[in-house]
C-alpha cells in the first residue's frame, strides 16, 4: 500500500514544521480546539499523497482537494497567514506527481491561489494583507516554475546518461562482433594451415608445406587488411548505420523520428558518409539534450550536392547570430559544406549542403 522511504523524502518532512502554527494557534486562542482535528487530517492527507503506491491512486484526488479546502477554510475563516500552506502542494506538484500546468492538480492549485488572493482584496482593506497575498501568489508560482525546471534538468541529465551508456554498449557490441566475425575465422584457418604444414614437413613433403606456408602468408596479409578496415570503420558509421542508431536513441527519448531519404546511401563516398554521419549525430544530440521536442524529421536529397534537412518541433534558438552549431560548421568547412538555419523555432529547420566529391 505504501512505498518505502527514500533519501529525497526529507524535503517532504521539512515542510511539516509549518504545522506548529495551527497547533500553537489553538493554545494561543487564535483557532478553536476542534481545528486540531482538521489539521491532523491535513497532515495525514499530505503524507498519504507522498507514500501511497500507484495502485491506490484513486484516493489521491480526494486527499488533494481536502488539503486545498483546508487551506482555503483556515485562511478565510481564521488567519490569513495560513495561505503559506500552499507550499505543501507546490512540493507535491513538482516532486511527487511531476504535474504539468494542464493537470487537474495544478489547475485546482492555481484556482486556490486566485481565490485566496482575490478574497484578501475583497474582505479587507489592509495593505499588508494585500501585499502578503500577492507575494505568496507570485512566490508559490515562481517556486513551482523553478523547481519544475530543476526536475526537468535532472530528468534530462539522467536520460542523456542512459542514452550515452546504451550507445557505448552498442558500440562495444558492434566492435566485438566485427572482430569475432573477421579474426575468428582467420585464426582458425591460420592454425589449420600451420598444423598441416608441420605434418607435411615431418613427412618431407616440402613442396606441399611451402604451398601451405604461402597460403598462410596470404591469409595473414588479408587479415591485416581486414583489421585495418575495421579500425577505419570505428572512426565513423555509414549514414544508414547512423540513422538506425538515431531511431533507437530517439525512441528512448520519446521523440518521434521520421526519415525521408531519396538517396542511394550505399553509393556515397567514405568522406561524405563520415561527414554526414557526424553531422547527423551532433544535430540529434542537440535535439535530444536541449530542444524538448516531441517529433523530429530528417530529410536527405540530392540537389547540386547532398542536402540534409533536420527539423524538430522543440524550443529552437532564441536568436540566430550565425555562431550557432559552430562545431558542425567547422567540420563542414573541411569538406566544402555549409549550414543554414531556415527556421529558428516552431519548427526549427536546419539545412546542410554538402558537395559531392569534396575535399578529403
Amino acid at each position: 500500500m505504501f512505498r518505502t522511504y527514500q533519501k529525497n523524502d526529507f524535503a517532504y518532512f521539512v515542510s511539516l514544521i509549518f504545522l506548529v502554527f495551527p497547533v500553537l494557534g489553538v493554545f494561543g486562542g487564535y483557532f478553536p480546539v476542534w481545528t486540531i482535528v482538521l489539521t491532523g487530517l491535513f497532515t495525514i492527507a499530505y503524507l498519504l499523497m507522498v507514500y501511497l503506491k500507484k495502485a491506490y491512486s484513486k484516493w489521491i484526488p480526494f486527499l488533494w482537494f481536502y488539503t486545498l479546502a483546508y487551506i482555503i477554510f483556515m485562511t478565510l475563516t481564521f488567519q490569513g497567514g495560513m495561505m503559506w500552506f500552499v507550499f505543501f502542494n507546490v512540493n507535491l506538484l513538482v516532486w511527487r506527481f511531476e504535474d504539468s500546468v494542464s493537470s487537474y492538480r495544478f489547475l485546482s492549485f492555481l484556482a486556490t491561489l486566485l481565490i485566496l488572493t482575490s478574497s484578501s482584496f475583497l474582505l479587507t482593506d489592509d495593505l499588508s494583507t494585500h501585499l502578503m497575498s500577492m507575494a505568496i501568489l507570485l512566490f508559490s508560482l515562481g517556486m513551482y516554475y523553478y523547481q519544475n525546471r530543476i526536475r526537468q534538468e535532472r530528468k534530462m541529465e539522467e536520460q542523456n546518461r542512459t542514452i550515452n551508456i546504451l550507445s557505448a554498449e552498442n558500440e562495444r557490441n558492434r566492435i566485438g562482433r566485427d572482430l569475432h566475425d573477421t579474426l575468428g575465422h582467420t585464426f582458425a584457418m591460420m592454425s589449420l594451415k600451420t598444423e598441416l604444414a608441420l605434418k607435411q614437413m615431418d613427412k618431407e613433403q616440402y613442396d606441399a608445406a611451402r604451398k601451405n606456408l604461402e597460403e598462410l602468408n596470404q591469409i595473414s596479409r588479408d587479415s591485416m587488411y581486414e583489421v585495418r578496415e575495421i579500425v577505419n570503420k570505428l572512426k565513423y558509421r555509414t549514414v544508414a548505420e547512423e540513422l538506425l542508431e538515431l531511431e533507437r536513441l530517439f525512441d528512448l527519448s520519446d521523440i518521434v523520428l521520421t526519415v525521408d531519404s531519396s538517396l542511394d546511401l550505399d553509393s556515397l563516398s567514405p568522406v561524405t558518409q563520415s561527414t554526414l554521419s557526424m553531422v547527423l549525430r551532433e544535430l540529434a544530440n542537440n535535439v535530444i539534450k536541449h530542444s524538448q521536442a516531441d517529433s523530429c524529421q530528417i530529410r536527405l536529397s540530392r540537389n547540386l550536392g547532398i542536402i540534409l534537412e533536420f527539423e524538430d518541433d522543440g524550443c529552437g534558438f532564441k536568436e540566430v547570430t550565425g555562431q550557432e552549431l559552430h562545431s558542425i560548421r567547422e567540420r563542414l568547412s573541411l569538406v566544402d559544406g555549409d549550414l543554414e538555419i531556415l527556421s529558428q523555432s516552431h519548427p526549427t529547420i536546419i539545412r546542410v549542403h554538402l558537395k559531392e566529391g569534396g575535399k578529403a
